[in-house]
C-alpha cells in the first residue's frame, strides 16, 4: 500500500492510526480537511491531529469507518455499529 493511499489520524495522546484513505473519507469533515485547496498541513502530509479526541475514542472511530465501508451498501437493513460500554 502506498503512502498516498493512507491517512494518519493522531489522537490527543499522540497515538497514530494509519488507515486507508477510503475509510477516512467516510467522514465528511476529514474528507474536507484532506481535499481542501491550498497548502494546509493535512492536505500536504495526509495527517489529521485531533487534540481533543482520546486514543480510545479515535480507535472506535476508525473501526466505525471500516464498518461503514463494509455495510454502507446494505442501507435497507437495520445494521447497528456496536460501540460497547467501556468507551
Amino acid at each position: 500500500m502506498k503512502k498516498e493511499d493512507t491517512v494518519k489520524l493522531i489522537s490527543a495522546e499522540g497515538f497514530e492510526f494509519v488507515i486507508d484513505k477510503e475509510a477516512a473519507m467516510v467522514s465528511q469533515t476529514i474528507r474536507n480537511m484532506l481535499t481542501s485547496p491550498g497548502s494546509f498541513a493535512e492536505t500536504e502530509h495526509g495527517e489529521v491531529t485531533f487534540p481533543e479526541i482520546s486514543t480510545t475514542i479515535l480507535e472506535k472511530i476508525c473501526q466505525y469507518f471500516y464498518w461503514s465501508l463494509q455495510y454502507a451498501r446494505f442501507c435497507f437493513l437495520l445494521l447497528i455499529f456496536w460501540i460497547g460500554i467501556s468507551v
